[in-house]
């Protein structure tokens, strides 16, 4: 037998949980999953595939925010029959999901581990699990807490759990499992086809949409602007719902209260059989073969002299394997409740209820500490009593280096920063401790947790730090590039003296450029799932003398905002956002959820309770405004039965409320659905605390309730945010209201152009069709974002295929910037009036896709796709200029008035810097080819240790 345990992830000032990890041959379980747990898990080539049960130490999320994303990615890979243990309010945590994940075969199970119920252990064939709650000082556990919840809302809560993800079966056998994969695979291709594969053209698509408004005009005929609520298990209805069948999402969720409650594990290993007597079996006249097998399974053979021979004459007596206990204690006001509770006297050394053979089987202890906690007198005069053999290894934050675990990222990151350090901004990161390990306890069993490092407790009790890399600094891994670019450069010079023909390009830099008006900072630019490369949607603005914007806020935002801008202290590399993570976060004001896709929001409750842990103290108690889609207020008011969120201060606006529709009876648009004043009321105020002249909504084309966003500001900059859409004239419409061009337009650019019915399929965009639609806007600026996670490469479009966008009632795109494009035609109009814009508008699209869409993790399911891209992008030129010494993109140069990048994660871009990016896409490119290069090689040597 065989099993270790590895750690994910330490806690550190920038992710607050310790994430660990026991690896059984036939299972795995997962302590705590929080935000980025599934990135680094491809980072680090973490196999989470056969997970068994997720136990988590605290029912909030800063435990628990990694698990939705994970359960998504597990689902659609196949997974069944998951565990998750917590405290209270987990089965409430859960079932809040429902609004936005529906994976009724997965198969889950929630238990409630409360700290009255002595039954309240796991147990399986690997390990057996006892919890052990601890409270703040002054705090009394309620009944609920303690006692076994049989109550009417208790049983709500389970069914909602039931029917959002299923409910365990038993195990499926060989044959089973090969029908229901062939089964799932037919279900893939189905969902790539898509509801329009017959044809390509976007104006195709728009005039099927067309007609289904019709038909839902039709079914709406007679239906009172306020529906009448429905029983008290059903959620009232918000005009977004339309008259669809009742589903798991609109049944209420019992309120709650949230618990401070914490738990620590004790981890007890299986019994592991005896050894096998290979010389008691041989005299006793038993030949090498199955007969072993039989005895070590504890069976009895016959000899080949007829002697029956039990298991007991060649096999030693059988043992219990080792123990672990993982200890969180977030703060020190929880360290009186843990030094004194009895579940840890056995383990104790002066304890007077100690177990000698308790003492003897445990190994390791793991210390997930808050700040404070692993100074504090007491509790290390605690730890100091477990005997004396045992492993320690404490996460704190005093302790672990604030490393950046992302390497490849970094990687990337800092070649490109060295090419264009104003909009690359390196990411904050120390490679530092605050204090050293033996003002813990000085003892050299006593170690500082890595990710990868492991800790085997059979066959041989060990600690394994093999796998463990080095972290590189930003500072350093910019020192190499540096050095790599002075050696090419050389090279290149060297090779030029031998050829008059031969040209080179410099990148160009700037040092530091704050004369922009309008600063988009992308801050993740992945699709669907993080990767190594790319995290998933989010963007921020700093408005000037205003406050912040959040646009979209997938998992990991916060962590990431905190590298990016700098915690505690302000990012040294960050020129441009003059202000540190809290600085940024405090001055919060608006907050906008695209849709309701998780790797569009997931990452936002975390960033409400730092907002709300941050400004709940000030004087002024500044308020913030979310404008998202209903059914993410649902989320967030479900959710913060377990977690304080601020509501209390929150104004919501439904995009619903403030979007432009098109009247057919009056021609013209306006903002419907809601109680209009109050919906007034908070526009008016998030227009006067940013400095807003104008916020406006549409509906596009990508799932129920998505929406698209501008933002027009008093000194004179507009903003557009496409969210996940495909090519729709209600975005290009939104872009061209008031006679005001786009000073920057972020839209998505899922697929490269030859993915095109996959865009259809999954109502994205390619990069051709959002040029198409900056073209169709007048944007000055075009910023492409939310890349498939297929492939690192730099996105190309191409003219041709821009001209050929078509949208009803907007015709050719192209046409629209007849003075940008080399293809001019004759009706050209480059910037019309709130007029004709009126007359091109687009219906209500959020009513017509009644049948949702899932964004697929390509990243996981897709690798031969992914394959091909890689070795596609490294036979494609660098560039289609390479005889240009000006312009490194040479297609680029055929659209004077729209200048066009790419973002790349936490980086900044005004339009100086999307006008530099043109004259730098051949030094990136070359960026990206040589990561590309290096990952390939990496995953080949990869591959060889594997089957060593």
């Amino acid at each position: 037998m065989k099993w270790s345990v590895q750690i994910v992830r330490p806690s550190t000032h920038n992710v607050e949980s310790t994430s660990v990890l026991i690896n059984f041959p036939s299972g795995r379980y997962l302590f705590n999953c929080s935000e980025g747990t599934q990135r680094l898990s491809f980072e680090n080539k973490v196999r989470v595939s056969k997970l068994t049960a997720v136990f988590l130490t605290r029912v909030d999320w800063s435990s628990m925010g990694g698990l939705p994303g994970m359960l998504l990615t597990l689902a659609d890979t196949g997974a069944k029959n998951l565990t998750i243990s917590g405290g209270h309010n987990l089965t409430h945590a859960i079932a809040a999901t429902r609004h936005f994940i529906l994976r009724n075969e997965m198969g889950i199970r929630v238990s409630e581990m409360r700290d009255g119920d002595v039954a309240a252990v796991y147990k399986d064939e690997n390990l057996k699990v006892t919890p052990v709650h601890i409270y703040p000082d002054n705090y009394k556990a309620t009944d609920k807490e303690l006692g076994v919840d049989e109550s009417e809302d208790a049983k709500t809560r389970q069914m909602l759990v039931a029917r959002a993800f299923g409910t365990q079966k038993p195990q499926q056998t060989a044959a089973d499992k090969k029908k229901n994969k062939k089964r799932q695979g037919e279900q893939q291709q189905q969902k790539k086809r898509g509801y329009y594969n017959e044809s390509c053209d976007g104006a195709v698509i728009e005039k099927r949409l067309q007609e289904l408004e019709s038909q839902q005009i039709e079914r709406q005929k007679g239906r009172a602007d306020n529906e009448a609520v429905y029983s008290m298990k059903k959620r009232s209805r918000s005009p977004e719902q339309g008259g669809r069948p009742i589903q798991a999402a609109d049944m209420v969720l019992p309120k709650t209260t949230p618990t401070p409650a914490s738990i620590c594990y004790i981890a007890e290993g299986p019994e592991v059989p005896g050894k096998f007597d290979v010389q008691a079996a041989k005299a006793l006249g038993l030949k090498q073969g199955p007969l072993y097998g039989k005895l070590t399974r504890g069976e009895s053979v016959t000899a080949p002299d007829g002697t029956v021979i039990h298991p007991s004459q060649c096999v030693g007596p059988a043992r219990l394997s080792g123990i672990l206990i993982i200890i969180d204690c977030p703060t020190p006001a929880y360290i009186n409740s843990l030094t004194s509770n009895p579940k840890f006297a056995p383990y104790m050394e002066s304890s007077g209820q100690s177990d000698p053979e308790l003492r003897k089987r445990l190994l390791l202890v793991i210390h997930s500490l808050g700040p404070g906690v692993a100074q504090d007198k007491q509790y290390k005069t605690w730890a100091a009593q477990f005997p004396s053999h045992v492993q320690h290894m404490v996460s704190a934050p005093e302790y672990v280096p604030d490393e950046n675990p992302f390497q490849r990222h970094l990687r990337v990151h800092a070649a490109m920063s060295a090419i264009d350090p104003a909009t690359y901004v390196l990411p904050q990161s120390s490679n530092t401790a605050e204090l050293p390990i033996k003002s813990f306890l000085d003892s050299n069993k006593v170690i500082v947790p890595s990710s990868l490092m492991s800790f085997d407790f059979e066959p041989k009790p060990q600690l394994d730090c093999t796998n463990v890399q080095p972290a590189l600094s930003p500072e350093e891994m910019l020192e190499q590039v540096q050095v790599k670019l002075q050696k090419e450069q050389q090279s290149a010079m060297d090779g030029s003296k031998n050829s008059c023909n031969s040209s080179t390009t410099s990148a160009v830099t700037v040092t530091n450029d704050n004369s922009d008006e309008l600063i988009v900072c992308p801050i993740g630019t992945g699709s669907s799932i993080p990767s190594i490369y790319r995290n998933v949607s989010a963007n921020i603005i700093s408005v000037n003398g205003y406050g912040g914007i959040v646009l979209d806020c997938g998992e990991s935002t916060v962590s990431l905002l905190k590298r990016f801008l700098g915690y505690p202290k302000r990012n040294v590399h960050n020129t441009r956002i003059n202000l540190s993570y809290t600085e940024f976060v405090s001055s919060l004001k608006l907050l906008y959820i695209s849709h309701m896709h998780a790797d569009h929001h997931l990452g936002a409750i975390l960033l409400l309770h730092e907002w709300n842990k941050l400004t709940k103290s000030m004087q002024n108690r500044p308020r913030l405004t979310i404008v998202a889609p209903a059914r993410f207020l649902s989320w967030i008011l479900d959710y913060s039965g377990v977690q304080a969120l601020g509501l209390e201060r929150i104004d919501f606006v439904s995009c619903h409320n403030i979007r432009i529709a098109h009247d057919q009876d009056s021609g013209s648009f306006q903002s419907r659905g809601g109680n209009q004043a109050s919906t007034d009321a908070k526009v008016d105020k998030i227009m006067s605390d940013l400095g807003l002249s104008d916020i406006r909504t549409c509906s596009v084309i990508h799932c129920p309730w998505a929406y698209g966003l501008s933002l027009t500001h008093k000194s004179g900059w507009k903003l557009v945010y496409s969210g996940d859409t495909r090519p729709c004239s209600s975005l290009v419409t939104l872009g061209r209201l008031g006679n005001k061009k786009p000073t920057v337009l972020l839209h998505e650019a899922t697929h490269s152009d030859d993915l095109i019915k996959d865009a259809i399929a999954k109502r994205h965009t390619t990069v051709s069709e959002a040029v198409a639609m900056a073209l169709g806007m007048g944007a000055e600026n075009l910023l492409m974002t939310h890349f498939s996670q297929r492939c690192l490469s730099l996105p190309r479009w191409d003219l041709e295929t821009v001209r050929r966008q078509n949208l009803p009632r907007y015709g050719n795109l192209s046409q629209f910037s007849s003075n940008q494009t080399s293809a001019s035609t004759s009706n050209g109009d480059s910037g019309p009036d709130e007029n004709v814009a009126t007359a091109a508008s687009n219906s209500d699209d959020e009513e017509l896709m009644e049948d949702d869409v899932d964004d697929e993790p390509v990243a996981l399911d897709d690798v031969n796709a992914a394959e091909e891209a890689l070795m596609r992008e490294l036979s494609e030129p660098l560039s289609e200029g390479e005889d240009d010494g000006n312009i490194s993109d040479h297609s680029q140069g055929t659209l004077d008035c729209l200048k066009i990048a790419s973002a790349f994660d936490m980086s900044v871009y005004g339009p100086s810097d999307i006008a530099r990016y043109r004259y730098n896409t051949r030094h990136l490119r070359k960026v990206l080819r040589d990561e590309i290069r290096l990952f390939i090689e990496e995953e080949k040597e990869a591959g060889v240790k594997d089957e060593d």
